[in-house]
């Protein structure tokens, strides 16, 4: 007897090693042509912490960073500015 609460299966084939390995690389490459980045791509790009990433996002030291709800997004556009030298405060 199912109850109401139990998550139904989905119902179909089940994927190949390859499928699988198609699937997340085609989810990657559609994640990496977003203009918008997470702070940990952010940490990774300037070679820092996550903690000092979300630490200069509260501190607005990065314009342009939206926060929505809980989530930090950065625009690509505003990690190439820092990373081509020009201060965190630029706009």
């Amino acid at each position: 007897m199912d109850t109401p609460n139990k998550r139904k299966r989905r119902k179909g084939r089940k994927l190949s090693e390859q499928e699988k390995a198609a699937r997340n690389a085609a989810r990657e490459a559609k994640r990496k042509s977003a203009k918008m980045r997470t702070p940990k791509e952010l940490s990774q790009a300037l070679g820092v912490g996550i903690n000092q990433t979300y630490a200069a996002l509260e501190r607005g030291q990065i314009k342009g960073a939206l926060r929505i709800s809980q989530r930090w997004l950065i625009p690509q556009v505003v990690i190439d500015r820092i990373l081509n030298g020009e201060t965190l405060n630029a706009a």
